[in-house]
């Protein structure tokens, strides 16, 4: 009988369902940055350009902060689409802050009431594995499903280090990979922030910031060998993008937003320093305090008044913000703006503010302004046998690449999103732009009718076999 049943075993040999995905998003590397980077075919990033797809640079959404460009990536949609406005919020009727995930506030429902459904969502209702490490909300719920992401891989920002780790995590990746790929589908959301946070300490000349890129090209390098030399990237794609790039700050020109006023007590709220400001005036103060900070003396430009100078800071209505930002019909919108010129900054002494005013000290880089000046764009980098080899790419929005993330796992996008398939589409492999999203996500019915039928079949062979092993016995 061990014979037989032996010889029917490999009737359950495993099929892959569809191919992996490992995305990272890196923190704060812009593509100017990346451009002084020196660095060969050998290296981290040389590997990804050589044998994959490189964008000229990606634009980031507005603002070009963190977080709502985190959530840009896993939904294809602009700021004022997905819910999340700027890195941090106020909510005017509750009187509830975000902080970045930084409070027990930024859990509250509030937030993230109606939200669309992001990447990880839509991959695990299809079946696949899902992977987080350190992106944000990744572990919190939606709608009826979370993501078990131990505590020490849960997004953490008052814990800036925590993605240092990053490294010791390969082996374990690589390991589930080759463990359940042949049985499910594996998907990893990684985001990364020792670059970041060496910019906004130090600046992106300094050494410390060429040690964080060394380091991050390490990482990518260690990677891709081990995925090689395991034989995975013949099913595994692997996918590096960044979420804006970082300006320095120009310590002679930083305003203080109290210069400007005459009456404190007219300001419930300011939202955001540095490179713009949300200002949330009492209800009936909102025109006062829009005449003070047009006019204000401070930041007004100097020279003749026939001179044709940008101002240093501009002051809008939420309702007069440029259209072409995608921003000003954003949730949590304040009715004042402040935004100012690459470099120039605006802080508060005193006044109530989301971050804390010990954010603003000591900054050297950060992000937030215009997503159209090159030092605020991106990096896209990718890998794999859904992408071109050696294929340098036009550059792509922040918002194309969710739709190129679905395709590649073969899912449906969840809903209506801002990216155009026609920017990314290039960027397939010839045997793989044919394919359209619904034509990859049945891709894998007929292996599941496949696994059926060969159940059944097993079925009667066991029946067969019991059968005759039953005629052999009353034949003894």
């Amino acid at each position: 009988m061990q014979s037989i049943i032996f010889s029917i075993l490999p009737v359950f040999a495993p099929c892959i369902l569809a191919e992996n995905l490992i995305v990272i998003m890196l923190d704060g590397v812009g593509n100017s940055l990346l451009k002084q980077t020196e660095y060969d075919s050998s290296s981290g990033f040389g590997l990804l350009t050589e044998n994959g797809v490189t964008s000229e640079y990606v634009t980031p959404v507005f603002p070009s902060q963190g977080y709502p460009n985190w959530y840009s990536l896993v939904t294809g949609l602009y700021a004022e689409n997905h819910g999340i406005t700027a890195d941090y919020m106020w909510d005017e009727r509750s009187g509830m802050g975000f902080h970045r995930g930084a409070s027990r506030e930024d859990y509250d429902e509030i937030w993230w009431t109606q939200q669309p459904d992001p990447i990880w969502y839509t991959a695990g209702k299809s079946g696949m594995d899902v992977h987080c490490y350190w992106y944000a909300n990744c572990h919190w719920p939606h709608i009826d499903m979370i993501v078990q992401v131990p505590i020490e891989r849960q997004f953490n920002d008052s814990l800036p280090e925590q993605s240092e780790e990053l490294p010791n995590y390969f082996p374990a990746i690589i390991e589930r990979i080759k463990k359940y790929q042949s049985y499910k589908q594996q998907f990893f959301l990684i985001r990364y922030a020792g670059v970041a946070n060496a910019l906004r300490a130090y600046g992106s000349k300094s050494p410390e910031v060429k040690q964080a890129i060394h380091r991050t090209d390490q990482y990518l390098y260690d990677l891709q060998k081990r995925l090689d030399e395991n034989g995975l990237f013949s099913e595994t794609n692997l996918v590096v993008v960044s979420d804006h790039g970082t300006h320095p700050v120009d310590i002679e020109e930083q305003f203080y937003i109290e210069d400007c006023l005459s009456d404190y007590s007219r300001i419930q709220k300011l939202v955001n320093i540095h490179s713009f400001m949300m200002i949330f005036p009492q209800n009936d103060s909102i025109d006062d305090v829009f005449f003070e900070l047009k006019v204000c003396d401070q930041w007004a430009p100097e020279g003749d008044l026939d001179d044709d100078l940008t101002p240093l800071v501009n002051v809008y209505r939420a309702s007069e913000l440029p259209g072409d930002l995608n921003w000003k019909n954003s949730r949590f919108m304040s009715p004042i703006v402040i935004m100012t010129q690459p470099g120039v900054v605006v802080l508060t002494r005193e006044l109530p503010t989301i971050p804390n005013i010990d954010f603003s000290k000591d900054v050297r880089e950060t992000g937030g302004w215009s997503n159209a000046l090159d030092t605020m764009h991106g990096i896209f980098l990718s890998r794999g046998p859904a992408f071109k080899s050696n294929h340098l790419h036009p550059p792509i929005k922040m918002v194309d690449i969710y739709q190129l993330l679905t395709n590649v796992l073969a899912i449906e996008p969840a809903h209506p999103h801002n990216g155009t398939w026609t920017t990314i589409e290039d960027m397939l492999s010839d045997n793989w732009e044919g394919k359209s999203v619904g034509e990859l996500a049945n891709s894998a019915r007929p292996l599941r009718s496949l696994l059926i039928t060969r159940f059944l079949s097993f079925y009667v062979i066991i029946m067969s076999v019991m059968t005759s092993a039953g005629v052999l016995l009353s034949s003894l």
